[in-house]
């Protein structure tokens, strides 16, 4: 006498949920079925939008050639065998990237109208859009070279004054020593992004503040740098 099994359907994953990776890379996802009966239809779908042109699945298996950073977002694996409820796996992909460095300068000299003055206190803020955000490190250079930690000069990340993942270098007591081209580099350590970079030149007068928006991406390595900058 022959028995009638049925079962839902239950799946693995071959990547972690959140799944982080360079403009470029191949990436293949496997999503394998670990239970069901009858056997079920395994299907991929990405969110918002449909599956990236550089796609191909086979199977449960999800291959995505030289991502961009169009390609991240949601990718589901999906598998329905109409016996109970379908079974969802769901990989966050992020695409690493970086743009928009933006100074921030407190006092704001331009919009108060004043002269910065020596004996003052100094706040340079310096932050990128990125992603993953929290994975940025942040360097300061002083005239080519990087700057060093004292009793007045201090580097702060997550300043709560400021957006999130921000960086600050704030100047206690500004003295003339202290006039000069300060620099913040932006960059993934040990990923093959290029580097973003801002400077700022501060002097006595509020018409010799000038700023420069590099605006451009920059391979790793800057003039004056020492291998410990990073």
């Amino acid at each position: 006498m022959s028995s009638f099994r049925i079962a839902p359907p239950a799946l693995k994953l071959s990547v972690n949920e959140t799944l982080v990776v360079n403009p470029g890379d191949n990436v293949t996802m496997q999503c394998s079925l670990i239970g069901g009966d009858p056997q079920p239809e395994v299907i991929w779908s990405h969110s918002p939008g449909p599956m990236p042109p550089n796609s191909l699945v086979q199977g449960g298996n999800l291959s995505i050639w030289k991502i961009r950073v169009e390609d991240l977002g949601y990718y589901n694996c999906t598998a329905i065998n109409n016996v109970g409820n379908p079974a969802k796996k769901t990989v966050n992909l992020l695409v690493r990237s970086m743009k928009n460095a933006t100074f921030q300068i407190t006092p704001d000299v331009i919009k108060e109208s004043e002269s910065i003055q020596l004996g003052q206190d100094l706040k340079l803020s310096c932050h990128v859009d990125a992603v993953p955000q929290e994975k940025v490190v942040y360097s300061w250079y002083k005239n080519g070279k990087p700057a060093r930690f004292s009793d007045r000069l201090l580097i702060t990340r997550n300043d709560p004054e400021l957006p999130p993942v921000t960086c600050s270098l704030e100047i206690i007591d500004l003295r003339f020593s202290d006039y000069g081209t300060y620099l913040c580099v932006a960059t993934f350590q040990g990923a093959p992004i290029p580097d973003l970079s801002v400077e700022v030149n501060i002097s006595s007068e509020t018409g010799e503040l000038s700023q420069w928006w590099l605006g451009l991406l920059r391979n790793k390595g800057h003039p004056g740098e020492s291998p410990t900058g990073h």
